[in-house]
């Protein structure tokens, strides 16, 4: 983990960053709190995020999720098996939109970092750290215990999400954004509403209440707020 440590008379800021889940995890905390404190906060990030990623990495042949895959009487660790029965409330409650075994094994690169950042903030609720704002990959943000999740084509030749009720691609340059309350909606729903069609979405958003569509244009206005 690199880090750069800003001390203030207020509360001080630490901005640490460092790879992980095929992306690199951003971290910046504001705290009245010495060096020291911030950067065991910090390292406790890290070290929670790497666990979420061996145990269900699904490209890590020694990872639970991947031998569960290889052989499902495999016995998953019970935070493992709670993780895949979320998973499938969610196939239900998107009617299929949201599939993390469409294809094939089970693949929950699609699920995880928001899952992580759930994790994350309650890490960060526990040690009472002021303000705090947490970027996985620029597309999983969490900003003072609120999410805010993109999926979507970021170039018009740029295709990497299935529909899994077509199995075709989704294809043009075009993004979805939506903020919600818990990391792990905010990426089912962000997939589920790229690959939804018009009257698809308007059942989404019946189903997710609480979650808001945020406009390309109005994504770093809605940081800006938080």
């Amino acid at each position: 983990m690199q880090y750069i440590f800003s001390p203030a008379t207020g509360p001080s800021g630490l901005y640490a960053w460092f790879p992980a889940m095929h992306t690199r995890v951003d971290l910046l905390l504001a705290d009245r709190r010495p060096k020291e404190k911030l950067l065991a906060i910090a390292g406790e990030v890290e070290t929670l995020v790497g666990h979420i990623e061996k145990l269900a990495n699904r490209f890590d042949p020694t990872s639970p999720l991947s031998r569960h895959n290889a052989d499902e009487r495999y016995p998953v660790p019970d935070e493992l098996q709670e993780i895949l029965d979320s998973c499938r409330h969610y196939k239900e409650l998107t009617g299929g939109l949201f599939d993390p075994w469409y294809g094939g094994p089970c693949d929950l690169s699609g699920f995880l970092k928001g899952y992580a950042l759930d994790r994350i903030r309650r890490l960060l609720e526990h040690h009472q750290v002021e303000q705090s704002v947490v970027s996985m990959g620029n597309s999983s943000i969490m900003k003072h215990g609120a999410f805010l999740t993109t999926s979507g084509n970021d170039s018009p030749t740029r295709r990497h999400i299935v529909s899994p009720l077509t199995g075709e691609y989704v294809t043009g340059q075009r993004t979805v954004s939506v903020a919600t309350s818990s990391g792990a909606v905010g990426e089912v729903l962000s997939t589920a509403l790229f690959i939804a069609d018009d009257e698809q979405r308007r059942l989404l958003l019946s189903r997710f209440p609480e979650a808001q569509i945020i406009a390309e244009a109005d994504r770093d206005e809605w940081l800006a707020r938080r």
